[in-house]
């Protein structure tokens, strides 16, 4: 009994060290390949939805790298950087949820709150990332264009 469990952890051993994956663009030797993409969405870069009953901010993004068989089988994963290059830098994975307050530029001087919901949806060769505000002031204030943001694309396949 011994020398079959000796033998069966022989084989797995051998077998396991040697899974190699081939590199991909940013990839490295090892069980899987990736891609590390930086993506930065400008103020200008946001379109409106204007549906009825459903109105968002999206951007849409060329992206080769999601081939038809990452699409089928890989992983794909987006995370907004905040404070990009800092000491203050940190990363959230999408979708991601934040509630805030806000104190109205007016003459009320009352305080308002409301939810942004950043996330995305991806097909070969494009993404789309999408901001959407629980109290859709961009009806209101029509000049509200969401903010410059800063995302990480990783690709594993």
């Amino acid at each position: 009994m011994k020398r079959l469990i000796y033998g069966l952890l022989v084989v797995v051993a051998v077998v396991l060290t040697s899974c190699q994956g081939k590199p991909g663009k940013d990839g490295r030797d090892g069980l899987f390949n990736y891609y590390n993409i930086p993506i930065q969405i400008n103020q200008n870069e946001w379109s409106y939805s204007n549906a009825e009953n459903n109105n968002y901010f999206f951007a849409s993004i060329d992206m080769p790298e999601i081939t038809w068989d990452i699409y089928q089988h890989g992983n794909v994963m987006v995370y907004r950087e905040y404070d990009q290059g800092t000491s203050k830098a940190v990363q959230t994975p999408l979708p991601y949820t934040r509630h805030n307050e806000y104190l109205a530029n007016d003459s009320t001087q009352t305080w308002g709150f409301f939810t942004e919901t950043v996330d995305y949806e991806f097909t070969a060769g494009k993404m789309t990332i999408f901001y959407t505000a629980s109290d859709f002031d961009y009806e209101v204030n029509l000049n509200f264009v969401p903010e410059q943001m800063n995302f990480r694309v990783f690709i594993m396949y």
